[in-house]
């Protein structure tokens, strides 16, 4: 009976903490807590974009004016009505990648300081959100990203490079929203929640510097083309004053979720 107590316990520790952060619930939460007012223009990212993207239409009904969402291929569910539903590659990103992009980039041009732009974010939006900096092309980000990573760079010193050849990463797309504010809700795929990791902060100030990526290109000897060179000599933002970021799920959450269960349970629980 104790070992079948245990186990009963165990698979309901496992289930209330993962509902917890489920995507739906998740944005579902946050809505009670933001005032994002009646013009709201939605822009969703990652794999988990339809189904943020569908509670916050579900939640917010007429005061989303439309919007664009960018998932991997084959986790759309369906349509969603007023807004442009998008697959793309993950995770390489390909050519739907940038067209799905360029439509996001289109949606919120021209908004005013009275409007909101509610961005949300998932795992994978690194991929599935990119559009390269005039003078690059997706084949040379390919490139580097496999010369990066064949070499043993980690992810921040990655990101770090590929935040400097595109239109969107490291905080560059709360800058095309100007003058309209960024409400940007995170699902966390990233251990200790850095901001400016998570698919890369777009809408996040970025913490590297051009001298970090000088260093990280002397450190791996790598040998850049002059197009790739030229645009890593470029910087980018470090402080963005049009943009609230919240992070509604992620793997510290799920943990903390499990051990408020476990102790309602009677159990003498700690995170490790």
């Amino acid at each position: 009976m104790i070992v079948k107590s245990l186990k009963e316990d165990a698979f309901r520790i496992i289930e209330d903490s993962i509902s917890s952060v489920l995507p739906e619930k998740a944005v579902e939460q946050e809505f009670k807590k933001l005032d994002l007012g009646d013009k709201i223009y939605l822009v969703a990212i990652g794999k988990a974009a339809w189904r943020m993207a569908r509670s916050a239409k579900d939640h917010l009904k007429g005061r989303i004016k439309g919007g664009v969402v960018i998932t991997k291929y084959g986790h759309s569910q369906g349509p969603i009505d007023g807004l442009e539903v998008c697959e793309a590659g993950h995770p390489i990103p390909d050519e739907n990648t940038i067209k799905a992009t360029k439509k996001a980039i289109e949606f919120v041009q021209n908004l005013s300081k009275d409007d909101a732009v509610l961005f949300l974010v998932s795992g994978g939006g690194s991929a599935l959100f990119e559009l390269p900096v005039e003078g690059v092309s997706l084949e040379d980000i390919k490139n580097v990203t496999d010369m990066l990573l064949r070499c043993g760079a980690n992810i921040v010193e990655i990101n770090a490079i590929r935040k400097r050849l595109s239109q969107v990463k490291g905080g560059k797309f709360a800058q095309l929203v100007l003058p309209a504010k960024v409400y940007s809700l995170v699902l966390s795929d990233v251990l200790g929640d850095r901001l400016d990791s998570i698919a890369s902060g777009p809408a996040y100030p970025d913490s590297t510097t051009v001298g970090d990526v000088e260093k990280i290109i002397k450190k791996y000897d790598l040998e850049l083309p002059d197009n790739i060179l030229e645009k890593l000599k470029e910087e980018t933002p470090k402080r963005l004053y049009n943009v609230e970021t919240r992070i509604i799920g992620s793997v510290s959450k799920v943990c903390e979720s499990a051990e408020k269960i476990a102790r309602k349970l009677g159990y003498d629980s700690l995170i490790l």
